[in-house]
């Protein structure tokens, strides 16, 4: 572990070897810096195995005995056998975020080691992931649930470990853990790639060689993000929710056409709605971030003018204009055709609602006159909202005499996950 530690954390504890070692050593390394970190652990029970509930209340106790707080969640309802990685995973996070919300803390330690890197590498490689996915999880990442803030993490200190690593300190140190028996059944696909790993199926080193590979990749192209930064200018109106890149055309000489495809899809992210955009990054660059490339490249064909001066991209509008020594982008939200319209019944009191995302684009709570009121999205592609079928205001403008909104915009770039 490095540096200080947060004012408060919450340690994923799931009773295995590694968040036991991660609880213990986070206790320690709180101890020998001093830190006030407060430090509290919880346990999502996910009900898969009929040992799971009473191991649950044995961590309980350990974690107890080094006097840290500790709870137990239970998911309330019964998991997808058909996607039971992705369903198990979604309601840890889910409930895990309550627990951060109510205990106002930002932070989420979680065990992940280097072994857990390799299998999500191959898990992704299978799946025909993008280069910026096979790079894997980092030290440092955004929470999977997005909050107004943008302000949750997950801190992953371990990752650079390997589980006999971690089963070597555990014994050292006496430490109690659990044995997931479900852990060596091939009933999810990473299950069945950490068995080829251990086995010598898939070689490890070789794996290895490929993930650090990636990860440099991804470093060049990380580093050229952050000078394309300062040759690029993007200019975001949070009123009326356009945007406008001007690129100089000496920048697609002297980058790599996968460096500007990730500015451009990373910059156009507080503009779309699209749900999933984290994994959305092949509708910009299919051509260079892939290992089965369909040939397509948004920097190539703005280049090559084989794009139109008029697309849809990412449910965004994007009009291309041409200048001596620039390209401009000039971007909107596109509008929505033959679907249901894109609206929400909000219910308002006179104190502040909770944050509410709409549209995928706009963070907005309000107080005012109670009642029900409608928000919707106008045309020109802002949101509106309607009592009783009258029209109020654009919030993302102003208020009106009976209503208080406040919005917030998505973060400009993506937070990496």
């Amino acid at each position: 572990m490095r540096g200080a530690l947060p004012d408060q954390v919450l340690v994923a504890v799931s009773g295995g070897v590694d968040s036991m070692v991660l609880l213990d050593l986070t206790r320690k390394w709180a101890t020998i810096t001093g830190s006030p970190c407060r430090i509290h652990a919880m346990t999502v029970d996910h009900g898969l195995r009929p040992e799971s509930t009473k191991e649950a209340e044995n961590v309980h106790e350990i974690v107890r005995s080094m006097c840290l707080d500790h709870e137990i969640v239970r998911v309330p309802e019964k998991i997808d056998p058909k996607q039971l990685e992705k369903s198990a995973r979604t309601w840890r996070y889910k409930l895990m975020y309550k627990k951060l919300e109510l205990l106002h803390i930002d932070n989420l330690m979680v065990a992940h080691h280097f072994n857990d890197q390799l299998e999500t590498f191959l898990i992704r490689l299978a799946t025909n992931s993008t280069l910026f996915g096979l790079c894997g999880m980092r030290h440092v990442s955004s929470y999977p649930i997005l909050d107004p803030f943008g302000s949750k993490r997950i801190l992953r200190p371990m990752l650079d470990f390997r589980k006999e690593e971690l089963y070597a300190y555990a014994r050292e140190h006496n430490l109690e853990w659990f044995e997931d028996s479900t852990n060596y059944q091939p009933i999810t696909l990473r299950n069945r790639v950490r068995r080829y790993l251990q086995t010598g199926q898939i070689d490890e080193n070789t794996v290895e060689q490929l993930v650090l590979s990636v990860r440099g990749a991804v470093d060049d192209v990380e580093s050229d993000l952050r000078q394309l930064d300062k040759e690029i200018s993007v200019r975001f109106n949070s009123r009326l929710l356009k945007m406008s890149i001007v690129i100089p055309l000496a920048v697609f000489e002297r980058f790599p056409l996968l460096s500007l495809d990730r500015f451009i899809f990373e910059t156009l992210h507080c503009v779309s709605a699209i749900s999933n955009y984290h994994h959305r990054y092949t509708t910009i660059d299919s051509k260079h971030a892939t290992v089965n490339t369909n040939e397509w490249s948004l920097s190539e064909a703005i280049l090559d003018r084989t794009v139109p001066e008029k697309f849809n991209l990412l449910k965004c509008l994007v009009r291309v204009v041409r200048s001596e020594n620039n390209i401009h982008l000039l971007i909107t939200r596109a509008t929505e055709k033959f679907r249901q319209p894109v609206e929400r019944v909000v219910n308002i009191a006179s104190s502040w609602s909770e944050w509410e995302l709409f549209d995928n684009r706009i963070w907005f709570r309000a107080r005012g006159k109670p009642g029900s009121y409608t928000l919707k999205l106008e045309a020109n592609g802002l949101p509106a909202f309607y009592h009783e079928g009258q029209f109020l205001c654009y919030p993302t403008i102003s208020g009106c005499g009976f209503l208080e909104v406040q919005t917030m915009t998505k973060p400009m770039r993506i937070m990496q996950m």
